[in-house]
């Protein structure tokens, strides 16, 4: 929201845009549905709106067997990732079913289907692999049809693949060059091909975010078992593919899109749930295209009754997908039942409001993203340490404070203080008395934090601890909060 309330209006907004790592469509949605609203609680509401629509095609307009169509329903991407996280990752699930949809429509109209490939490049750029996993279908089920298709059909799949490109093309303009440098891979002193060769024999080592976090404790608690659940994320991947077995073009494609995101992971930077999850909606959405297909061309060359190999890809993706609504079920339990918030920085809003006497203090925290969130809550100043600067937008560039001390920390509030003549409040991370050596900690993508017991107890002179705010649930926006004396 706060990238999408730059600037005086949309053009001002899309310039300071650029570089931020992600394109423009969801920002143009906020921006616009800000200036009718006049609001932040847009950001809940574009976000809850795409939802709904997905699955309501998800559920009325796909031709998708019931147990693909109710996990899909009940997964987590589904109910949380995609819907109750606000970010850009929902427009892609809502536009690849529309892609579906205008695709069934008998002739392929090149034009609309072209549009849609452009917008679906304009979510997120995980979503480029998708745009091109579509137009690969379009092509092998051409170049594999029998009888040939008509010229028209060669035409509309070239009309859909030039206008995707312009899409495709616009999204890079505005993505790249970056200023989030840090959050790449580094990949000097690595062999380029042997990192494609590993993104491609072992795709578990990517994907490991389908497992529920229960399995996920265990991978990390235990070698062993990393190993064994690694090698067994793999098979389930793999034999997923072989439920479109009887659908060569539908199979390759699906391939080529786990085969391209594998590699962006690998060699561009690496890739959390709501990325891996949208190779989970591909397979969902050419499981449609090829049910679908297979009824309106039963009998034509390449399509076969499903056999004992198609039959068990089937259930390995049903499996997986199963997994996802145990993912799913385990994120209502802690939000509903056990009630562990995500994030804390509600509940550091209504702290905020509860003390008059801090409604003009600037804000500052370590990791500096913990101030990211608090402009939906709170209207106070942010000042980022990293950057040396007021603001709510954190860029994670090299060219910042990559290392910082706790004395660093309280140097800065001082001068804060000094300069703006307010209260100054100080969120961190680090629970400071369970720290009793000098110690170096890693953040976010290249931050380091160093801190001595004699920096803490400067610190804790210098301050006042008023609040410390419970444990999160999948995430780290927990924190300790300090006024400076």
């Amino acid at each position: 929201m706060s990238l999408a309330l730059q600037g005086d209006n949309f053009i001002d907004m899309l310039r300071q845009l650029h570089g931020e790592g992600h394109p423009a469509l969801w920002y143009i949605l906020l921006r616009a549905a800000y200036v009718v609203v006049g609001s932040p609680v847009v950001l809940k509401v574009v976000a809850l709106t795409i939802a709904a629509a997905a699955a309501y095609l998800l559920v009325v307009r796909l031709k998708l067997p019931l147990s693909i169509m109710l996990l899909s329903l009940f997964s987590s991407f589904s109910i949380f990732d995609y819907a109750a996280m606000s970010r850009n990752y929902g427009i892609s699930m809502l536009v690849i079913f529309l892609i579906v949809l205008n695709w069934e429509k008998g002739t392929r109209n090149g034009i609309l289907l072209g549009l849609l490939f452009a917008l679906l490049a304009n979510t997120n750029v995980h979503s480029v692999v998708l745009v091109g996993g579509f137009l690969a279908y379009w092509f092998f089920d051409l170049i594999l049809a029998r009888p040939r298709p008509v010229l028209t059909e060669y035409r509309s799949f070239a009309t859909a693949a030039a206008i995707a490109a312009v899409g495709i093309v616009l999204c890079f303009v505005t993505v790249y060059p970056t200023f989030n440098d840090t959050g790449q891979n580094d990949l000097s002193g690595k062999n380029f091909a042997l990192l494609a060769l590993g993104a491609l024999a072992a795709p578990s080592s990517h994907f490991m975010g389908f497992y529920p976090n229960r399995v996920l404790e265990l991978v990390v608690a235990y070698p062993l078992a990393s190993r064994i659940f690694g090698a067994l994320m793999s098979v389930l991947i793999y034999a997923s593919l072989l439920a479109l077995a009887n659908r060569r073009p539908a199979m390759i494609a699906a391939g080529l899109v786990l085969l391209g995101l594998s590699l962006l992971f690998t060699l561009v930077y690496p890739g959390g749930y709501r990325h891996q999850a949208l190779w989970l909606v591909f397979m969902i959405a050419i499981t449609a295209l090829t049910t679908h297909t297979q009824r309106e061309r039963a009998g034509a060359s390449g399509i076969e009754t499903a056999g004992g190999i198609v039959k068990f890809g089937r259930l390995c993706f049903l499996i997986l997908l199963a997994l996802q609504v145990v993912s799913g079920i385990e994120k209502i339990n802690q939000a509903f039942i056990a009630e562990i918030p995500l994030s804390r920085s509600k509940d550091f809003g209504a702290f905020m409001q509860s003390r008059p006497d801090l409604k003009d203090a600037v804000i500052m925290a370590d990791p500096d993203y913990l101030v990211e969130a608090l402009p939906y809550y709170v209207s106070n100043r942010t000042y980022l340490l990293r950057e040396e600067r007021f603001g709510a937008i954190v860029r994670y560039t090299r060219n910042a404070r990559l290392s910082l001390s706790l004395a660093d920390i309280l140097q800065t509030a001082h001068r804060l203080q000094q300069s703006e003549h307010v209260p100054v409040v100080i969120l961190l991370s680090q629970r400071l008395d369970q720290i009793t050596a000098p110690v170096s900690l890693r953040e976010s993508y290249v931050w380091r934090l160093s801190m001595t017991p004699e920096d803490i107890s400067a610190f804790q002179n210098a301050t006042s601890l008023v609040k410390r705010f419970g444990r999160v649930a999948g995430s780290d926006e927990t924190f300790d909060a300090y006024v400076l004396k």
